[in-house]
């Protein structure tokens, strides 16, 4: 009798340890966000001027590579070749001021996503403004979860296969006071900091065409 019933309890532990371990397994593989980061492009004045001056400088005619130039001339488009007025690079400068001064990057770890993932969920709502006015992820890139890589998508493969990547994205006209919606919820942004190098570097701002 002794023997039968430690047999049974031993099993009734078993059942509960694989419980557990299913239970575990099932929580390490439900999708979860993280905010790693909120950042302000206009924190760190350094930057954000560097920032601009190498745009402008970038679609200043002359720097085009040169196989960008045999191109123009070919298409009888040479005279295009000529630097940038003053006024030219001010109205360059104040659109980039204007679309990032007060927009808010944010870096984004996700794990085990789903099918109901998607970037484009990442929005502030602003009960105040019709919903065609509210603010949606913009220019998005992905990189691997430490950080530190792209990781290139296309029209193919929208988004990474891996089960753990970073996504960096724009949402321009920042409201700090209200949160940022997501495929699976709302998050709760941490204060702003200044823009890290690495995204300068990594994930360059691109202007909405």
């Amino acid at each position: 009798m002794l023997h039968f019933l430690a047999v049974v309890c031993i099993a009734v532990v078993a059942m509960g340890g694989a419980a557990r371990g299913q239970n575990d397994m099932t929580s390490d593989k439900l999708p979860s966000l993280s905010i790693i980061g909120a950042y302000s492009f206009s924190a760190d004045k350094a930057a954000y001027a560097r920032f601009i001056r190498e745009t402008i400088d970038s679609h200043d005619p002359p720097n085009f590579s040169e196989e960008v130039k045999a191109l123009l001339r070919k298409v009888g488009r040479g005279d295009e070749i000529r630097p940038l007025t003053e006024e030219d690079r001010q109205d360059w400068e104040d659109d980039l001021r204007r679309h990032m001064d007060d927009a808010a990057v944010f870096e984004v770890l996700i794990t085990n996503p789903d099918e109901r993932f998607r970037v484009s969920d990442f929005v502030q709502a602003d009960p105040s403004r019709p919903k065609d006015y509210w603010q949606v992820a913009w220019d998005e890139t992905f990189l691997t979860a430490d950080g530190e890589t792209v990781i290139e998508t296309d029209y193919k493969q929208r988004l990474p296969a891996a089960k753990k990547y970073r996504v960096v994205f724009v949402i321009h006209f920042w409201i700090p006071d209200l949160p940022l919606k997501s495929s699976y919820g709302e998050l709760q942004p941490p204060p702003m900091q200044p823009l890290p190098e690495r995204l300068w570097r990594l994930a360059p701002y691109d202007l909405p065409s």
